[in-house]
Order: C-alpha cells, then structure tokens, then sequence
C-alpha cells in the first residue's frame, strides 16, 4: 500500500500536478498515522487485558482466603461465647457441684482466638494491582484494602487478662491439661487419669480467692468485646465475597484434594489412616461426593491428607459445616452416598438400598 501511494507520488510530481500531489502524500501521512494509532490501540487493549487477568487471579486468591477467615471468625465468634458461659459457670461454683471439670473449665477461660490468627488475606492484598483507569477495580480495592484495615484494627491487642489467669494457675499448682500424642484426637484430658484431688482441692480454692474472681470478670469482659469484634469482622468478610463475586461472578473456591476420614472408615491419624479420597463433581460450586460403606463412629472432612483446612458438624444424616469443628457422628451403618458442598457449608449422607 505505501509503495502504491509513492509511485503515484512520484508521478503526479514529474507531471508538476502539485496540488494531487500534496493531497496524496498527506494521504499516505494519514494512512500511516492510523496504523500506527491502531497498532497503540491494540496494544493498549492487550495490556489492558493482561492487567484484568492478573487483577482477578488475586482476586481469586482473595475470595478463598477471606472464606478461610470468614469460616475462623465465626468459630471464634463462638468459641467466644462458650468461654463467656464458661467463666459464668465459675463464678457461680458452689462446693456441692460436681468438680471433676473444675480444671479444664479454669484453663479454656484463656483460650483467645484473639491474637493467634493471622490472615493470609493481609498479604494477598499487596500484591493486589488495579488499572488507575478502571473505576470498577479503584472501588474494589479500596473497599478490600478498608478489609485489610479493619482486620488490623480489630485484632491489636487489649489488655492480656488470660496471662494474669495462667500465672495464677501455675501459682496455684494447678497443671494445663495433658494431650495424648499417641491419639491427638481425644482432646485434652482432665479428668482423675490426670488430675489429683489436690489439684482439685486447689482450684476450688482458687474460685474463692477474690484477686482471682476479680480476673475472670474482667476476662468475661474482654472476650464479650472479643466477641463482638468477631461479629463485625465476619460480617464485613462477607460483604467482601460478594463484592468480589459480584465484579468476577466465574470465580470459585479452589479446594484441592478433599478427604474424608473417621473412625467409620479407617480411623484417624492415631492408627495411621489416611483420608478417602472424594470426587469433584462442580468445580464452579466445589461440590465434593463419594460413595462408600461407612460404620457407626465417625468422620470428618479434609484437604491434602491434612488438618490445615478441615469440617467438621454436629448433626446426621446432614447439617452445615464446621470450620475446623466437631467430628461427624454416623450414628448407622451402611452404604451411603457423601455429598459435601464447600460453596454452601453443608454435607448430606444418603443411605443407599
């Protein structure tokens, strides 16, 4: 095409037909100017195409880390409460009471989810990089960064009352309660396997001291304010799904490798079982299934063979799932068709003929 527009040129000059020939060769000017202004264009689109790709990759990783923390708040949310009805319990003991879980009761006052959290969201969100241009992305972002804020406020450390406790515990010869390694899923154990009836001699009278009962006060307290900072936390999560939900509607929960495990299977851990592998049947709403004869105990599920990310839930044959919650009791035998849905926290089991 230049090399059209040249011979014509070059014509129209030995022919001293000046006037076409300035009108053509500000047409070639012309027509180089365009490609030019396209080929910016396509790369400015190119680029701009890239930056969107990126931006909702992390945006991605944002909406399964912030389900992470969505699912921690609720339990600490929780957890907050069990502990407020815990210290309440204590502080209305009477010696005609039963004692036997007088030690466990005084030390699970401590247990703060408070400051042993740290969100994975935090650092996603600097690597967050939005098109100064693309006022969809500025509001994201600021909004998810207002997140990242309020996460930070939220969780700085008030007064660490639950170290007071301890020291008196420990003052008062009063020993944490001892975890079985060899099967990690019992739990504590605080009972007279463990414990003497000095050691429950000594938390009665530590219930009686008034410094003492001055400390759980306060403890019930600061967990109630805890309590309350959890809620906001968990509902300003939330919003933040769906604000990313709503500007990427494809995006979707990237669980890898998901397991179920228990007693009415193999066993836990503690006899060396692994998790039954189950099948990914939605990827868009990361529903799990799998089909297997399943014995009266029971389960929970996983991912990776591992506890990092696990459910559990309180009710059968289906009920909503438990961030890091309680074993599953199957409370019968039989084939049963698992179905766990990680987009909707629920799991039904379905007996089969």
């Amino acid at each position: 095409m230049i090399n059209f527009f040249r011979n014509i040129r070059r014509q129209l000059a030995n022919e001293n037909k000046f006037q076409r020939y300035f009108r053509y060769a500000f047409g070639e000017v012309a027509l180089i100017m365009i490609g030019i202004f396209m080929a910016l264009q396509l790369q400015n689109w190119n680029e701009k195409r890239k930056q969107e790709i990126q931006f909702k990759a992390t945006l991605e990783q944002l909406y399964n880390t912030i389900t992470d923390d969505l699912w921690y708040y609720d339990d600490a949310t929780n957890n907050s409460k069990n502990v407020v009805n815990t210290i309440d319990e204590l502080l209305n003991y009477t010696d005609g009471m039963p004692y036997q879980d007088l030690p466990m009761n005084l030390w699970y006052t401590t247990f703060s989810n408070k400051y042993g959290y740290d969100p994975e969201s935090l650092l996603i969100l600097k690597n967050l990089e939005y098109n100064t241009e693309n006022h969809d992305q500025i509001n994201l972002a600021n909004q998810l960064q207002s997140y990242a804020t309020l996460i930070t406020n939220k969780t700085k450390e008030y007064l660490k009352i639950e170290t007071r406790i301890n020291e008196k515990l420990l003052q008062n010869n009063i020993p944490f309660p001892k975890l079985d390694l060899e099967n990690t899923n019992k739990g504590l154990i605080s009972d007279s396997t463990y414990y003497n009836n000095e050691d429950y001699l000594n938390c009665k009278k530590l219930l009686k001291d008034t410094n003492f009962r001055t400390h759980l006060k306060s403890q019930r307290t600061q967990v109630s304010f805890n309590s309350l900072d959890f809620k906001v936390l968990y509902n300003d999560a939330l919003a933040m799904l769906k604000l990313i939900k709503n500007y990427y509607p494809e995006v979707k929960l990237l669980f890898q490798d998901v397991g179920i495990i228990g007693t009415s299977i193999d066993g836990f851990d503690d006899v060396g079982a692994r998790s039954t592998p189950m099948t990914l049947k939605d990827e868009e709403q990361s529903i799990w299934e799998i089909t297997l004869f399943l014995k009266e105990g029971r389960v929970k599920f996983r991912c990776r063979d591992s506890w990092a990310q696990n459910w559990g839930g309180s009710t059968f044959p289906s009920g909503e799932t438990i961030f890091e919650g309680p074993d599953i009791p199957v409370k019968e035998a039989g084939n049963y068709r698992v179905i766990l849905n990680l987009t909707t926290n629920s799991y039904k089991f379905i007996k089969q003929d």
